[in-house]
């Protein structure tokens, strides 16, 4: 459990903890989110020359070359790492049919969790992704994700979904972390805040043991 985003989560929890978890890295900025600008930016990529129609996403545990997973342009634009390819503009010469990028820091249960958020999304935004929406978190929570206002019921449930596996949901927020995806990220640590919302730090340390872990070991080695 590494890079879980510690002071997004407690953001969201409303309350301050994050030295709760010193093992981790510190996040990118806990801003809020701009939704619309996010739905133009994912557009604006999505429309761009500059990028190819397809895009093979390929994650760090890709061995044989077989895990690799061919996305279309929109997908791959909900990555503001794939957006940074776009914006160039124009290129003179037409780009190629399809372009590989590859994601050191991303598994293939991951990907294909984030590959699942963003295919549904531009499924149902249709084809120039004019309906495209995305939950908007309130922060902080006030309850259970589900139970928020302005957040998507099949959001919620995606999420509910994950986080019956913690380890699952570690993982997809570090890596929608990795590939900057801030509704996806905005989702996890909001389904993470919400197990901690009213919990005691003990509480927490027991419900997370992972987190902490690195930290014990380090202290039981100086200890010795």
């Amino acid at each position: 459990m590494v890079a879980l985003a510690p002071l997004r989560v407690a953001l969201l929890a409303g309350c301050s903890f994050p030295p709760l978890f010193p093992a981790l890295a510190v996040p990118p900025g806990p801003t809020p989110i701009d939704y619309a600008k996010e739905v133009e930016d994912i557009k604006a990529c999505a429309e761009s020359s500059a990028l190819s129609a397809e895009v093979i996403l390929i994650p760090k545990d890709d061995e044989n070359g077989e895990k690799g997973v061919t996305v279309s342009k929109s997908v791959a634009c909900f990555m503001k790492m794939v957006q940074a390819l776009a914006e160039g503009g124009e290129d003179e010469e037409e780009p190629e049919q399809s372009v590989s990028i590859p994601l050191q820091n991303v598994d293939s249960e991951a990907l294909a969790l984030i590959v699942e958020f963003a295919q549904k999304k531009v499924d149902q935004a249709g084809p120039d992704l004019d309906g495209l929406a995305f939950s908007e978190v309130p922060r902080p929570l006030s309850g259970p994700l589900k139970e928020e206002e302005g957040v998507l019921e099949e959001d919620a449930t995606f999420m509910d979904t994950i986080a019956q596996d913690l380890s699952k949901l570690f993982n997809l927020t570090n890596a929608a972390n990795f590939v900057d995806c801030p509704p996806l990220l905005e989702l996890c640590t909001a389904r993470i805040a919400e197990m901690l919302i009213g919990k005691t730090p003990q509480q927490i340390r027991d419900a997370f043991p992972d987190a902490f872990a690195e930290n014990r070991e380090e202290g039981e080695a100086k200890e010795g």
